[in-house]
This record gives C-alpha cells, structure tokens and sequence, in this order.
C-alpha cells in the first residue's frame, strides 16, 4: 500500500493523484448489477459448492462461525473492520490501484491477471509460516494450502473484470476481495466443498473470458452479456 502511494505520487500529476482517491470512494462507477456481482458471487460460489457436498453425501458447510456472530452480534461490527482493513483495502490499493493498470499497458487483462494473480498468491507465502495466522491453519503443502494458492488467479481475473468494468474503481476490488474474505470467515466449507468451490471459481473467470474476451475483459462492443451490465 505504502509503496503504490508512494509511486503515485512520484510518477502522477496533481489531477493523476486526485483520480487515485476518487477511485478509492467514489460509489459512483459502480453502476447497475455489478454491486451484485461485487457483494453475491463469493456467497453464491460458496453456497453452490456446499450444496453439491451435501448432494454428494458430505457435510457441506460448517456454520459455527456464523453461529458465532448470532450468538455475540455485536461482534459483528468489529470482526468486519478488522477483515476490510487487515486485507482489502491496503492491499487492493496496491494491487488494483497501481500494479494492475501498469501491467494493463503493456499485456493484455487476461495476461495481467495471471501475472497479477501469481504475484498476489506468492505474496500470501510468508503467512503460512506466521502461527496463527488463517493461512498458517490450513497448513504449508497441504490440498487446503494448494486451493487456497491457486483460487487467487482466477480470483484475480474476475476482479480485473469487475475493476476493468467499472470505470477502474478501486472501491469494486476492495468490496469483492472483502466478500471473498468475509465469506471465508463466515462458512468453513468441508475439502470436498473446497475444491468444488475451485472448480467453480476456475469456471466462472473461464467464462468471463470467453464472453468479455481476454484483451480487455469488457467486451469491446462483442460481448452480450457486458453491454447488458
């Protein structure tokens, strides 16, 4: 975070700066149904994948963390701020905020995303090794260490989407890398479910591609489905 506002200011102008914020808060470039794309796709990949668990025979999903927050709601508040600010916000404003239009100048969306998205996952690498961490619960090497790792590329390319589709708005990558956080702490899926939901989120980004086209990942004037959103 530090280091993209650092560069910011370094390499933009007075109005380059002032863009940088807005892109931070304006709600405004949000348009029509891309905050139910922002806000329901992590919940929708998550509840679809314990569904076909427990279709399977399985568990599915494990609510005691949900449980949790009915129990204690004013948890709730808190526990919200501490997800949105211990990831989303200082590392979107790096990642989307400047990295992702640098490498948009020079590679296509798709590719920008795959190299984004490797980036992001190695950068997670040192917390499997931070005791106490979530990702030090999943464990180093572990099928869980391998979804987690992986689930970020496409995560990726799907935020590059959203971010690409809604006038480069910073605030559309914090809200979606949140709901994917938030969901995660809310509804511990069984392994089986894990890797359904990775599946799932292979899917979907491979579709986006298909339908918005790898260059740019809005369509350009070809993809139905992007001049309707």
């Amino acid at each position: 975070m530090l280091a993209a506002i650092g560069l910011v200011y370094l390499t933009q102008d007075r109005e380059g700066q002032r863009d940088y914020w807005r892109r931070v808060i304006d709600f405004k470039r949000i348009r029509g149904n891309w905050y139910a794309v922002i806000l329901l796709t992590a919940l929708a990949l998550a509840g679809l994948s314990a569904l076909i668990d427990l279709l399977s025979g399985g568990e599915g999903i494990r609510l005691e963390a949900a449980a949790q927050f009915l129990d204690q709601p004013l948890m709730i508040i808190p526990s919200i701020i501490l997800i949105l600010f211990f990831g989303p916000v200082p590392e979107e404003l790096g990642w989307r905020g400047y990295a992702l239009d640098r490498l948009q100048a020079r590679w296509s969306a798709l590719s920008s995303s795959l190299i984004l998205g490797i980036i992001w996952a190695v950068w997670h690498l040192p917390l499997f090794f931070i005791e106490g961490s979530y990702q030090y619960d999943l464990g180093l090497g572990t099928i869980a260490f391998w979804i987690f790792m992986v689930a970020i590329v496409p995560q990726t390319v799907l935020i590059t989407w959203i971010y690409n589709n809604t006038g480069r708005s910073i605030m559309s990558a914090i809200l979606f890398h949140f709901m994917i956080n938030l969901v995660g702490e809310l509804f511990e899926l069984t392994e089986t479910a894990e890797i359904c939901q990775l599946i799932l989120w292979l899917t979907v980004a491979i579709l986006v591609v298909a339908i918005w086209g790898p260059k740019k990942l809005t369509g350009g004037g070809t993809g139905v489905l992007g001049n309707e959103f």
